[in-house]
């Protein structure tokens, strides 16, 4: 088991390093425009003002959460 934890940590130090020695090496040929909705960054925001507050997803992500803490509480 313990060879299994070494080996998957030498895994991720190689594709961590390698991911940035690439990622430096190679040349940035799109511009900021051509990036613009594939990069989280340079992509706009969108607000959720004019929606029921219902309707948006962090408050009904809270509530979902919230709802299966207490059904994980009462149902333990």
């Amino acid at each position: 088991m313990a060879q299994n934890f070494w080996l998957a940590i030498c895994a991720f130090v190689v594709c961590f390093v390698l991911t940035l020695v690439i990622s430096l090496a190679t040349a940035r040929t799109k511009s900021d425009e051509e990036l613009k909705g594939l990069v989280y960054s340079l992509t706009p925001k969108l607000k959720d003002d004019e929606q029921h507050f219902l309707l948006r997803p962090a408050v009904l992500g809270t509530i979902l959460i919230i709802a299966c803490i207490i059904l994980n509480i009462i149902f333990w």
